[in-house]
C-alpha cells in the first residue's frame, strides 16, 4: 500500500465505518450512541408533542361520548362503581397527557421526550383497557380493537428507539391481559382478540425495527456527508470551514475549562517552485506528507489538524501553554524538515520545509482574530527567511536549517 492510500485509510471517517461495521443490532459504538439519542430527541420532539396533542383530543371527545350514552352527567353523582371507573379513567389520561405537553412546551427537555412518552403511552393503555373492560362488562358498546392502536403507538416516533419500543409494547400487552382477566369474567375474555393483540405485537414490532434501522443509516449518511464537507478531500485533514466549525466550540470549551490553547499556521515554503519543477502530482503526495506529519501532533480529541487551502496548514493543540507553543512550533517545523522530501528549487534547504506562525488564544477574543494575529506572524517568519517559527511577537524563534 503506497503512502497515499495509507494515509486516506486512516482517515476515513467514523460515521463511514460505522456504515461498513453495520447496525443490524441498532446500536453504535461508544460515543455516537449518546449522539445518535440525542438526535432522535431533537428530530423526535415536536411529533411526539403532536401525538399527545391529539391523543388528548381524541380522549376529550371519547369522554363527553361517555357523558352523553352513559348518561353521567344525568345520573351525578349517583354513579356506580364501573362508571365512576370510566370517568376517573378518562380524567386520568386527559391530565397526564396535559402534564406531558406543558413540561414539553414549557421546559423544552429533549432528553426527556423518551420518558414522558412511556409515560403517556402507559397511561392511555391503562386507562383505556379498563374503559373497555367496565364498557364490556356492563353491556354497553365499546371500541375493544381500539386497544390495539397502543400496541403500535409504542412503535411510534415518540422519541424512544426500538429496545425502549419493544419493551414498552411487551408491558402494554401484558398489563392489558393482566387486566381483562381482572376486570372480566372468562366469558367475557375474547380469544380471538388476545390473538389480534399479539399478532400487532409482532408486526408492530418489525416495522419499528425497519423504521429504526433506516433511521439510523439515515444518520450515518448525514454525518458522512457532514464529514466530507469539513474535511479535505486530498489529505484527509479537516478543511478550511471544518476549522470555522471547531475552532470557536474549543475556544470557549478552553475558557470553561481555564487552559490555554496554542493555534499554529504553517505554510510550504516555495512551494509553486517545487510544482514547477516535480509536477503537481508530485506536489500532492508532498502535500500528504506534511499533512500526515501534522496530524501526528493532533493526538488529543480536542485538538485539530487542518488544510486552510493551497499549501498552508493549521493545528490547533488544547491544553498547551506559551511554552510548550515554543517547542511544538519547532518541532513539527524540524519534523517536517526530516521528512527529507527533495526540493532542488528552494533557496534556504535541499528538502521541503514550512514556516510557523503561532500564536495563544486568549479568552475574550473571536477565532478569527487569532488566527489573524497568527497570519501575521507567519509572514513574519517567511519575512525572517523561511524555514522558521515566530511564536507571538515577544517570543520569536528561529530554526536552525
Amino acid at each position: 500500500m503506497n503512502s497515499s492510500s495509507q494515509f486516506g485509510h486512516s482517515r476515513i471517517g467514523r460515521h463511514a465505518r460505522q456504515l461498513d461495521a453495520g447496525i443490524g443490532w441498532l446500536r453504535f459504538h461508544g460515543e455516537m450512541e449518546r449522539e445518535y439519542a440525542l438526535q432522535v430527541d431533537r428530530d423526535q420532539r415536536r411529533p411526539a408533542m403532536v401525538s399527545a396533542g391529539f391523543s388528548l383530543a381524541f380522549i376529550i371527545l371519547f369522554g363527553i361520548s361517555d357523558c352523553v350514552r352513559l348518561p353521567l352527567v344525568e345520573r351525578f353523582p349517583d354513579l356506580t362503581a364501573d362508571m365512576w371507573g370510566i370517568l376517573a379513567s378518562r380524567l386520568v389520561t386527559i391530565l397526564v397527557l396535559l402534564g406531558c405537553l406543558y413540561i414539553c412546551h414549557r421546559q423544552h427537555p429533549a432528553s426527556r421526550v423518551a420518558p414522558l412518552s412511556v409515560v403517556a403511552v402507559l397511561t392511555l393503555a391503562v386507562c383505556g383497557a379498563v374503559a373497555v373492560c367496565l364498557y364490556k362488562r356492563n353491556d354497553l358498546g365499546h371500541a375493544e380493537f381500539a386497544q390495539l392502536l397502543f400496541v403500535m403507538g409504542a412503535f411510534a416516533p415518540l422519541g424512544l428507539r426500538f429496545r425502549s419500543s419493544i419493551v414498552l409494547a411487551v408491558g402494554v400487552v401484558a398489563m392489558t391481559f393482566a387486566l381483562r382477566y381482572w376486570l372480566l369474567p372468562m366469558e367475557l375474555h375474547g380469544q380471538q382478540f388476545n390473538a389480534m393483540l399479539l399478532l400487532m405485537l409482532i408486526f408492530s414490532a418489525v416495522g419499528g425495527y425497519l423504521r429504526e434501522r433506516a433511521y439510523r443509516e439515515q444518520f450515518l449518511l448525514r454525518g458522512i456527508l457532514k464529514e466530507q464537507a469539513s474535511r479535505d478531500p486530498l489529505t484527509g485533514l479537516a478543511n478550511r470551514r471544518g476549522l470555522d466549525e471547531q475552532l470557536e466550540m474549543i475556544r470557549l470549551q478552553a475558557r470553561r475549562e481555564n487552559v490555554p490553547v496554542c493555534l499554529l499556521l504553517l505554510d510550504v515554503d516555495f512551494f509553486k517552485r517545487y510544482n514547477d519543477r516535480y509536477g503537481h502530482q508530485a506536489g500532492d503526495l508532498a502535500l500528504q506528507r506534511v499533512a500526515a506529519c501534522l496530524d501526528a501532533f493532533a493526538r488529543r480529541p480536542l485538538d485539530m489538524a487542518c488544510r486552510m487551502g493551497g499549501e498552508e496548514f493549521a493545528l490547533v493543540l488544547y491544553d498547551c501553554g506559551v511554552m510548550s507553543l515554543k517547542d511544538r512550533a519547532d518541532e513539527l517545523c524540524a519534523d517536517v524538515r526530516g521528512l527529507r522530501i527533495d526540493h532542488a528549487t528552494s533557496d534556504i534547504c535541499a528538502f521541503v520545509t514550512v514556516s510557523i506562525g503561532g500564536v495563544l488564544l486568549q479568552p475574550q477574543e473571536t477565532a478569527w482574530s487569532a488566527l489573524d494575529r497568527a497570519d501575521q506572524l507567519l509572514y513574519e517568519a517567511k519575512r525572517e527567511g523561511r524555514n522558521r517559527t515566530s511564536v507571538e511577537r515577544l517570543l520569536p524563534v528561529a530554526a536552525v536549517a
